[in-house]
């Protein structure tokens, strides 16, 4: 009879427990690129720290070192240089950048292989149609 007892209890604890929704783990990998869209965590700049073209680390210059990013928390991004777009995680290891046209105010869309992504480093790569790979290493601007 105990056992009864303690079996409903236990099921009646476990099905009134909070049923939150997961985290899943392209949801955090959104939240580590741009934050998490709660107070004061809606955007998140990464600077440019370094870049490697097919395995061969290229010397930033002053200009290049002073390149940053900001993701918004609701999926845009504006850049140092001036370019805007939206940008989605479409999987676990690819972010889509869809940058837009200024003249036509389309947006064309990138796929970037992510490398690795924490709270304080991010980098992906890229290659191109003529197979030359670039990999973009940034960190996290803390204001």
């Amino acid at each position: 009879m105990n056992r009864i007892i303690l079996s409903f209890i236990l099921i009646a604890i476990l099905s009134s427990c909070n049923k939150s929704a997961q985290l899943t783990t392209t949801n955090f990998e959104k939240f580590l690129l741009s934050g998490s869209g709660d107070y004061h965590n809606a955007e998140h700049t990464w600077s440019l720290d370094s870049l490697v073209i097919n395995g061969t680390t290229v010397n930033l210059n002053p200009i290049q070192k002073l390149y940053a990013v900001t993701y918004y928390s609701n999926g845009t991004f504006a850049d140092s240089d001036g370019y805007t777009g939206k940008w989605d995680f479409t999987n676990i290891d690819e972010l889509t950048i869809f940058n837009k046209n200024v003249l036509t105010g389309t947006y064309t869309p990138i796929i970037w292989k992510i490398i690795d992504i924490n709270s304080f480093k991010f980098s992906y790569a890229v290659t191109t149609s003529n197979n030359t790979k670039y990999e973009y290493y940034f960190k996290i601007v803390y204001n």
